[in-house]
């Protein structure tokens, strides 16, 4: 992986022509992270081997691939209870954490960074270097590429690097300790289930829990209001009088009428496009013809749908080598997001027409603005944060609070954080408040990840 401005540094057993050695004693413990939380296992590994030389590559790794969040858990299980490395401690843990939030959360692969990482947890690069050594030892990190310092002369370039990529990967210890079923080998291991003993300890646990106050089931009122039977007449409720019912035709996603004629010229578009798009491979034909309705009811022809799917394709529109695992769902909302797209340039012609010319008075006073700007003459400057009063103070960091709570909002706290600067966001908002608005803005594309 090319890298512009390589971050990394290459720790001893990159070189391949060097083993690695034994991680050196030592260790600088300065988190205070909250104790872990006591989980039930199967059992504790009593013995195992750390993990050493090739079999710290993804090749060669005996552990599977993980995403984050359970990656972070099951470190846990091995830090703090089965304690598989005796080194190992909370600043391990913190190093995790740090990789983790730059994690892809589906593949849990990340840059290695070593520069950052050190100064985004205050810590030495040597320590940092130990600790990741921790974790591969652990089998809790493989490499997926060996990151160089040795520059690639690429034209236009002065200097270009290789990056150092890992990916988080759980040991066979901890899926054996807590009775997974695996199918496969390796990196590309999943789980498929639980042991027999394993799902046994599990309603064991559960049942040493305090159980859990229901409430209880809503009484059945006494009274209703239903319609009473008639006896007589000459309608009867048959299957062919229930079936001969009308109902309401079904609708395409923007509203379009689906006719039988529409849903088959759907039907054969679908069966020819999807094997030109690799990312649509996912979709049933059902599924895809669906979505394409609204196209064809729009009158696009086939070489238009062809075009328009290479147009929202994840790598032309998001930029990524990403593949939907349901296709018919991300066309569906393309269609919506243009729909919403055409209907505020509607509602914005429209709110151009029905605009009116200022008045005299406002146009006397911009003209009067625009003169004294380019006459030279100074414009007193607004007053700053010291000119705030505790009222004016106390409802700002109220409606900062209400926007970021109930509207997952930060662009108040990030404006003052931006413009003023951090010293003056904290002295108007509060540090907890800056700090949870900057965390939000730095996950803001992480799908998987709820901060509040």
């Amino acid at each position: 992986m090319q890298h512009s401005a390589a971050l990394c540094q290459l720790e001893p057993a990159q070189n391949r022509s060097v083993e690695p050695s034994t991680t050196p004693a030592g260790d600088i413990s300065t988190a205070k992270l909250p104790a872990p939380r006591p989980s039930f296992t199967a059992s504790v590994p009593a013995t195992f081997e750390l993990v050493r030389g090739r079999a710290q590559e993804v090749v060669h790794t005996a552990s599977r691939r993980c995403e984050p969040r359970d990656w972070l858990v099951a470190l846990d299980w091995m830090i703090f209870e089965a304690k598989l490395h005796p080194k190992a401690n909370r600043t391990t843990a913190r190093v995790a954490m740090d990789l983790a939030s730059r994690m892809d959360y589906r593949r849990g692969i990340v840059l290695y960074r070593l520069v950052e990482t050190a100064s985004n947890l205050e810590l030495d690069v040597a320590t940092v270097k130990r600790h990741v050594a921790y974790l591969r030892e652990m089998g809790a990190l493989v490499w997926l590429e060996h990151g160089s310092k040795r520059n690639l002369r690429l034209p236009g370039r002065k200097y270009t690097a290789t990056a150092t990529v890992y990916g988080a990967v759980v040991p066979p210890a901890y899926d054996t300790a807590k009775g997974h079923r695996l199918r496969g080998t390796g990196y590309e291991a999943r789980v498929i289930g639980r042991t027999e003993a394993a799902r046994k300890l599990a309603v064991d646990n559960s049942a040493q829990q305090p159980a859990r106050k229901r409430p209880a089931p809503p009484s059945r009122g006494g009274y209703h209001h239903g319609p009473v039977a008639e006896v007589g007449g000459k309608e009867k409720a048959t299957r062919t009088a229930r079936a001969s019912k009308s109902t309401p035709p079904k609708k395409t996603t923007l509203g379009h009428k689906v006719t039988a004629g529409l849903y088959q010229a759907a039907d054969r578009l679908a069966r020819r496009l999807r094997p030109l798009h690799n990312w649509t491979q996912r979709a049933q034909i059902s599924e895809l013809s669906w979505v394409l309705l609204d196209k064809l009811a729009e009158g696009a022809t086939e070489e238009q749908v062809d075009a328009w799917l290479r147009e929202i394709s994840p790598s032309v529109a998001i930029g990524l080598d990403w593949r939907p695992a349901r296709p018919h769902a991300y066309i569906a909302s393309q269609l919506l997001e243009e729909r919403d797209a055409r209907r505020a340039d509607a509602q914005l012609q429209q709110d151009w027409a029905a605009a009116t010319a200022p008045n005299a008075k406002f146009a006397a006073a911009a003209q009067e603005t625009r003169l004294r700007q380019t006459s030279g003459e100074e414009v007193p400057d607004c007053g700053g944060l010291q000119d705030l009063d505790q009222e004016t103070r106390k409802q700002m960091r109220a409606e900062a609070w209400s926007a970021y709570k109930y509207a997952g909002d930060p662009s108040l706290v990030l404006t003052t954080y931006e413009l003023a600067g951090p010293s003056a966001a904290f002295e108007l908002y509060g540090r907890e408040l800056v700090d949870l608005c900057v965390k939000l803005h730095a996950n803001a594309n992480n799908a998987r990840i709820r901060l509040h």
